[in-house]
């Protein structure tokens, strides 16, 4: 890793660099907090079975370690990472998800707070207000082989004993959340949450956004919103929605084939914008 100074006029200029063993996962596996920087890597084999994770605390400005907590999953892989603050949440899987939480008030003492065991995992983590966590991912059997999407909500505000308070599942489905977190969609005011879907349950093929309601103990489904179909030698196919946004009282979501406009409290078609070749 190495670190610049874009302070000043000109070109950038080599500040420090450092290192730390294993993989990174995506840009939440660091995090840079009062004066110090925080990277949550996995080491080991690829297949994560042989394997293990870690923090590692690096003063920013020289880039030196300064102090690590290892030891999360053994045997597992990191499937997400969050840092707010003085805190981390680090998510494991194999077969069942570790959520760790991780006191890093003391640089040089980083450690585990608390672990919640539970199947499938997290692969997108988003703070959802005071000692909430919002969890997108897969739902998983006791053997580790995927089920459908899962929402979660985590009760974080015990460090030493996080607790999910509620799971929405959907069976045989993915979300582009999973992986591209500019696809999920939080809306604080109104506690509305929006995220692509696409499901092949029962042999047929569905795709839209689905729009939840996350309260301060709950996570339900509002509705769904799909774009206008399209037909194509003689095939229909639904566009699949990759991003939304509120503007005003309303949702617009964003497709290779327009955009759409949703009253946000009622869900109720306004308009729709094709985009023109």
């Amino acid at each position: 890793m190495h670190r610049f100074d874009v302070s000043g006029a000109g070109a950038p200029s080599y500040a420090a660099s450092g290192k730390v063993p294993g993989r990174l996962l995506n840009q939440y596996s660091l995090s840079e907090h009062d004066g110090h920087l925080r990277v949550a890597t996995t080491l080991g084999s690829a297949d994560g079975r042989s394997s293990s994770s870690s923090v590692h605390v690096l003063d920013a400005a020289g880039m030196k370690t300064v102090g690590q907590v290892g030891g999360l999953g053994k045997g597992e892989r990191i499937y997400s990472v969050r840092f707010i603050g003085p805190v981390g949440y680090v998510v494991t899987f194999r077969q069942v998800d570790p959520l760790y939480t991780l006191d890093l008030r003391d640089p040089a003492a980083p450690k585990v707070t608390g672990e919640l065991k539970i199947t499938g995992y997290s692969a997108y983590l988003h703070p959802a207000g005071d000692g909430r966590l919002i969890g997108v991912g897969q739902e998983a059997s006791t053997e580790g082989r995927t089920l459908g999407t899962q929402i979660s909500l985590f009760d974080v505000a015990d460090p030493a004993n996080p607790r999910r308070l509620s799971q929405l599942f959907q069976k045989d489905s993915g979300s582009e959340a999973e992986w591209d977190p500019h696809a999920f969609l939080y809306w604080p005011k109104t506690g509305t949450a929006v995220i692509p879907l696409s499901s092949h349950a029962d042999g047929t093929f569905e795709t839209g956004a689905t729009v939840l309601k996350i309260t301060d103990s709950e996570v339900t489904r509002t509705g769904t919103i799909q774009h206008p179909s399209r037909t194509e030698q003689g095939l229909a196919y639904q566009p699949g929605i990759q991003r939304s946004m509120v503007i005003g009282d309303a949702i617009w979501t964003f497709s290779y084939e327009g955009a759409q406009v949703n009253d946000l409290a009622t869900l109720a078609k306004q308009a729709w914008i094709p985009l023109t070749s």
